[in-house]
């Protein structure tokens, strides 16, 4: 019998396998498929676009690469993403060390020995070690000082830069008297700064705020905030940022939504929803029924969180609509995402299985840790696990426009309840961490 069973489990395992191969093959013969495999094989060079998954960036073979830059695995931290999108705004060479914010998981050793504090983003050049981001920036402004990203010290234009920079300090502290902790007039002093912006903005010819080609320093140390300020605040508060009455700040969103070290960098609105708390501590929630109409949208009570997914042009989900920027990468996403989920079905499979396997506990009673994340969940295995990477393929089949022809499913259509309920909390888990 158990002779018996291994050949049943080795025979799915050489079809899941055939059939993965299959759908691939299809994937990287369509237009998007093969730009996507082409990526690909340019990231492992260091090349191509910049990408969360680059583990380094060449863009001058003729020099050494001199940094190594370590920020957080899951691509969150503010602090790290004005330092990472400096790093190719000034097209440095770089390899990437990816570590745990302390709400993931666990630091490693080989990284707070380094840095004893365990704080990122860290920057290794030429064998020393930085930290605090703005020290890091302006050190490799002076440092590889081809594409300039601050003015010369001695100008009027570094003395309002620093002017700038002080306001951004303010506009961080009404932004948490507003969102975190909601006092009497706290909405007021937050909109009165955001004037003050939107006015310093308006006095440049561009979108930056000083005279220059491509964002500075000064646009670096904003925009890793103010986009999170734009989530918390429809969120918590249900404001809008953009779109209203902060034309010059639209303008400098806009113009950052062309740089593609922005648009590898940044996240939505349902990531910030569930990241900030852990950072900053939970918003306290304004109770009105637009705020919380928006909230149910973003924690998936809306359109876009429902097959089919409605077009971004024409849908009226608030999760869509609130979130501008978005429409360039519409076409391509189903063949990317279905492109990720085959490439790495067997781990993306173990991650999903954690829903129907054990809890690690990770964020009982922590609330300084991430509520979506569990280091030490255990996945469940066996045939559930064989099921839910059935399941995967069928979506990735259904992403690519290839639902009823190229996987069989007949063995999910027979499954009993029990093991239905272990799929859908599988393949829950995932979703929900996808966002």
């Amino acid at each position: 019998m158990r002779r018996l069973v291994t050949a049943v489990q080795l025979g799915m395992a050489a079809s899941l396998s055939a059939q993965r191969a299959q759908l691939l093959d299809k994937l990287k013969a369509t237009p998007a498929g093969a730009s996507i495999s082409q990526e690909f094989a340019l990231r492992a060079e260091g090349k191509g676009s910049p990408h969360r998954a680059s583990l380094k960036r060449i863009f001058d073979e003729q020099k050494p690469t001199r940094v190594t830059f370590y920020r957080d695995s899951a691509a969150w931290c503010p602090y790290c993403q004005k330092l990472w999108m400096l790093l190719e705004e000034k097209q440095i060479n770089y390899d990437v060390q990816l570590i745990n914010m302390r709400s993931y998981g666990e630091k490693p050793q080989s990284f707070t020995s380094k840095v004893p504090g365990g704080f990122l983003p860290a920057l290794e050049l030429d064998g020393q070690m930085w930290t605090e981001s703005l020290d890091i920036m302006a050190m490799l402004d002076d440092t590889f000082p081809e594409v300039p990203t601050l003015p010369p010290r001695d100008s009027d234009e570094f003395q309002r830069a620093r002017a700038l920079l002080q306001l951004e300090r303010k506009l961080f502290r009404v932004w948490c008297d507003y969102v975190f902790r909601g006092g009497w007039g706290s909405k007021r002093q937050f909109e009165s700064c955001l004037d003050e912006v939107d006015g310093a903005l308006a006095k440049t010819s561009g979108p930056w705020f000083l005279e220059s080609e491509g964002p500075g320093i000064v646009d670096l140390q904003y925009v890793s905030h103010v986009e999170r300020m734009a989530a918390s605040v429809a969120y918590w508060k249900g404001d809008t940022l953009r779109g209203g009455r902060w034309k010059h700040i639209d303008a400098w969103f806009e113009a950052f939504e062309q740089r593609p070290s922005y648009s590898a960098s940044r996240s939505d609105w349902y990531t910030h929803a569930n990241d900030i708390p852990p950072q900053y501590g939970n918003g306290v929630d304004d109770g009105s029924k637009e705020q919380q109409t928006i909230r149910r949208a973003l924690d998936g009570g809306d359109a876009a969180w429902r097959l089919p997914l409605p077009p971004l042009s024409s849908s009226d989900a608030p999760s869509d609509k609130l979130q501008p920027g978005w429409g360039a990468f519409e076409q391509d996403a189903p063949y990317e995402a279905a492109y990720h989920v085959l490439e790495n079905l067997e781990n993306v499979a173990r991650f999903a299985a954690r829903g129907a396997g054990k809890e690690g506990g990770w964020s009982f009673m922590r609330p300084d840790r991430a509520r979506l994340a569990d280091p030490y969940a255990k996945p469940a295995e066996g045939v559930v696990l064989e099921k839910v990477q059935e399941a995967l393929l069928v979506i990735g089949a259904c992403l690519v426009g290839d639902c009823d022809t190229s996987v069989d499913v007949s063995s999910l259509k027979a499954l009993d309840e029990s093991m239905r309920n272990d799929i859908r909390a599988s393949l829950a888990y995932v979703r929900d961490r996808v966002g």
